[in-house]
């Protein structure tokens, strides 16, 4: 909310994909997300009966190898739009040729030698985001507003209140603040109507496929399924096993399915091969970046919402990065022996 809230308004300003934008927050998210106040290793470490402390302090290396990949990732993404947006250069080759030189726009020449002039109106342009001098703008209560967001995220890390009912607290107060007048309020939830029904329905369908997957035995089924499939000379490998399984199936299923369903059951049958389950904690929330992806994870589907991009546009971009990022982490994991290999 905060980083597109924030930020969007630069993208369109400049004319930037807001993909770049979901995409970058989206990794930096996934990698971040295996923090012990999170919920991938609480889950593990709980499914498990460890601290979540072993399991996270161990894989601060990899967290950090993690991080600096999705800068990379960032600056790469960065290079390739400012190529594809264009600049205003100068073309020297063109001065020698005695053309006169060129200004070059998105690109393409303009008013040089061997150029007809023209743009094509979309690559170089600087397009307007949010209006400056809108009517909903309230620069008096900015304050007022930046210390409600402040109070709203230290409540939310304090974990006082269910997440939903904080954010409908949070809502009302700045609705009666902002826009006194119920029909002032009324068409500012009518304005963002579009975004709520999506992100509303999204979730509620999400939820109704976890259900299935959990009520219709699925999950164990398909525990069972991987225990039969593994050969048993990979035994010792199990816990390289987990990590790797964990990029497919944390996007295919919630974490609760994964950690509390999957999980232990490989760690039961690890343990036969002295492979603590701490370990196995570990090697399962390498997954973290791939799985912050998923369309059943709430926070990206209103990551992309707000950001105005299509799901399949985010997951051409993001997918495969997240791989790379996920396999880095289990890697750093591996050298520094906190994840066994064989």
């Amino acid at each position: 909310i905060i980083v597109t809230s924030a930020l969007l308004p630069l993208y369109l300003k400049l004319g930037v994909s807001p993909v770049i934008l979901t995409v970058v927050a989206g990794l930096a998210n996934g990698t971040m997300n295996i923090i012990p106040w999170g919920g991938p290793t609480v889950r593990a470490a709980s499914a498990l009966g460890i601290s979540p402390s072993d399991v996270f302090v161990p894989m601060v290396p990899s967290m950090i190898v993690g991080l600096i990949i999705v800068l990379l990732f960032a600056v790469h993404l960065g290079i390739m739009e400012r190529r594809r947006i264009g600049k205003l250069i100068y073309e020297p080759e063109l001065v020698a040729s005695g053309g006169g030189g060129s200004i070059r726009k998105g690109g393409k020449a303009t008013g040089g030698a061997g150029t007809g002039g023209s743009d094509d109106g979309e690559s170089g342009q600087f397009f307007d985001g949010l209006d400056p001098n809108r009517d909903t703008l309230r620069p008096k209560l900015l304050w007022f507003n930046a210390a409600l967001t402040v109070i709203l995220l230290v409540i939310l890390v304090m974990d006082i209140l269910p997440i939903p009912v904080l954010f409908m607290i949070a809502a009302s107060i700045a609705l009666t603040v902002n826009f006194p007048k119920v029909k002032e309020q009324g068409d500012a939830i009518a304005r963002h109507s579009s975004s709520i029904v999506s992100v509303v329905a999204m979730v509620l369908a999400a939820a109704i496929l976890t259900g299935v997957f959990q009520g219709t035995g699925m999950v164990e089924a398909m525990a069972e399924w991987l225990l039969n499939v593994i050969p048993a000379g990979m035994g010792p490998y199990l816990a390289v096993i987990t990590g790797i399984l964990s990029i497919p199936l944390t996007f295919f299923m919630t974490n609760d399915a994964f950690y509390f369903g999957i999980l232990p059951v490989l760690t039961e049958t690890a343990g036969k091969y002295g492979i603590d389950p701490v370990e196995m904690a570990r090697a399962s929330i390498t997954g973290q970046p791939v799985h912050l992806q998923s369309p059943l994870v709430p926070a990206i589907l209103l990551l992309v919402t707000l950001a105005g991009v299509s799901l399949a546009d985010h997951h051409k971009k993001v997918l495969w990065r997240a791989v790379v990022v996920s396999l880095a982490m289990l890697a750093v994991g591996i050298v520094l022996g906190q994840i066994p290999f064989g």
